[in-house]
């Protein structure tokens, strides 16, 4: 199974590039992963529905008719570990891949989210673009673990 993250964002600081590539190299034995930002819209140019519309396009661009897209979403569905190691499983048989997107600030677009196959909430808090990257990377090889029946989840 092939797992890409489409991110609406910046160029991460060091602390946070560090942190990827740790779990991009610990998911290697399990997964080809790949991550793509795209360019974030200029806000001081288009207000936030606009922005949000541009964004989109960006994304839908990157996403292929077989893919299963798990858009990241506040007002998504909330998993525990397990249960998202079960999304993992359910569509690695049907998938081409699994493609994560993560909106740019002003969120996704409903193209975007009508797109999904699943709307995940990893929290009902807001956090940094980059540390949410490293919590997403965390629990996708959390879920590889538990599949593998590996020791990391306890």
């Amino acid at each position: 199974m092939k797992i890409r993250v489409l991110a609406v964002a910046r160029k991460p600081r060091n602390w946070a590039i560090d942190a990827e590539e740790d779990f991009i190299k610990r998911l290697k034995s399990f997964t080809d992963l790949e991550i793509n930002l795209l360019a974030p819209v200029d806000e001081n140019s288009f207000q936030a529905a606009p922005a949000k519309k541009l964004e989109a396009e960006k994304i839908l661009a990157k996403i292929s008719n077989d893919d299963f897209v798990v858009a990241c979403d506040l007002a998504g569905q909330m998993f525990n570990s397990v249960d998202l190691a079960e999304v993992f499983r359910n569509a690695r048989d049907t998938a081409k891949k699994i493609v994560f997107v993560i909106g740019g600030s002003n969120g996704l677009d409903s193209q975007v989210l009508d797109r999904a196959d699943l709307k995940v909430a990893f929290s009902k808090m807001t956090f940094p673009h980059e540390l949410f990257r490293v919590i997403l990377l965390e629990q996708v090889y959390r879920a590889f673990t538990i599949l593998g029946n590996r020791k990391y989840h306890k």
